[in-house]
């Protein structure tokens, strides 16, 4: 009895990983940072009169990849990108400090990195 109750284990496991990983175009890769994301974030719009402007923008599939900072309006078709090739993406487990806060210096969004210190509650 234990023999099979193992063996229908390893088969319910490794029908659970073929469904999830096979087959599927939309699956993305871990930790990914996928082409069409990098080219509309080299294309966005950066250019702003205030800080109100510009926003924070994911570089990639998962919150270790960074931020860049644009134009509010260009930040919209970054996001449906985002959403279209990251929806599957598997993401490490890990604590990063890359966030930024966007701001206009010389009508160009920017970011600035969250300070170490601002990550920990006190």
């Amino acid at each position: 009895m234990k023999k099979l109750f193992a063996l229908t284990s390893v088969l319910l496991c490794a029908a659970f990983l073929a469904a999830c990983c096979g087959g599927n175009k939309k699956t993305s890769a871990v930790n990914s940072k996928p082409e069409t994301l990098a080219r509309a974030l080299e294309k966005a719009d950066k250019k702003c009169r205030t800080d109100a402007d510009c926003v924070a923008v994911n570089k990639g599939c998962c919150m270790c990849a960074g931020y860049e900072a644009v134009n509010a309006k260009s930040a919209e078709k970054i996001k449906n990108i985002w959403q279209k090739e990251c929806a599957l993406a598997a993401c490490t487990m890990q604590m990063c400090y890359v966030e930024i806060t966007p701001s206009c210096k010389d009508n160009i969004c920017v970011g600035e990195p969250k300070p170490y210190e601002a990550y920990f509650s006190k």
